[in-house]
């Protein structure tokens, strides 16, 4: 077969094939959705627990802090009606110290994933992750299993209406401790 013959023949599918890959690529990232914000509330970054008998350091069962939040999202199965969603995934980093009051070697700690939209909260869903001590040990960290949010997607793919809301699930007693014994962050605007 000739040169020009075979150059002849396969031309269509040269000329084709980048616009195929093309019309491919396009597709992929035609729906590139804007992930929701991510905040720690600061009052409930910290849990501090307690033996029931008082508030000295004799009587601390734990203390756990969250210290970071990885995630990453991607376009979502399509919802109802046909709309677009953004799938998030999140997980929490952890850090624990056991207290002299502490009796086991594992600790329950409820946190909460919140979804926030204009101001109000849509959906709160608490989670628990088990701290587990190894034999003199009285500090460990953990990461929390990845959680996988849903969440209706924005017609900006800039932006997004919803954004997320994390911090360990407080009692009313632990929420009034961190407002009154840990460091209040404070903004002042510069002067020049």
């Amino acid at each position: 077969m000739s040169r020009l013959r075979m150059i002849a023949r396969f031309a269509p599918f040269f000329l084709t094939a980048p616009l195929a890959l093309t019309a491919c690529e396009e597709q992929q990232s035609a729906f590139a959705p804007a992930c929701p914000h991510m905040d720690m509330l600061g009052d409930a970054s910290d849990l501090f627990a307690y033996d029931g008998r008082g508030l000295d350091v004799g009587d601390l069962v734990a203390h756990a802090s969250l210290t970071g939040m990885t995630g990453a999202c991607e376009a979502g199965p399509t919802g109802a009606h046909h709309q677009k969603t953004v799938r998030t995934r999140i997980s929490l980093a952890m850090t624990i110290q056991r207290g002299p009051a502490a009796a086991s070697e594992a600790l329950d700690l409820p946190y909460f994933v919140a979804v926030v939209r204009n101001g109000k909260i849509l959906d709160k869903k608490v989670f628990h992750a088990t701290a587990a001590f190894e034999p003199n040990t009285s500090l460990t960290a953990l990461n929390t299993p990845i959680r996988i949010i849903d969440l209706p997607a924005s017609d900006s793919i800039e932006d997004t209406d919803y954004h997320m809301v994390v911090g360990f699930q407080l009692t009313r007693a632990q929420l009034q401790y961190n407002r009154t014994h840990l460091p209040q962050a404070h903004f002042r605007e510069r002067l020049n």
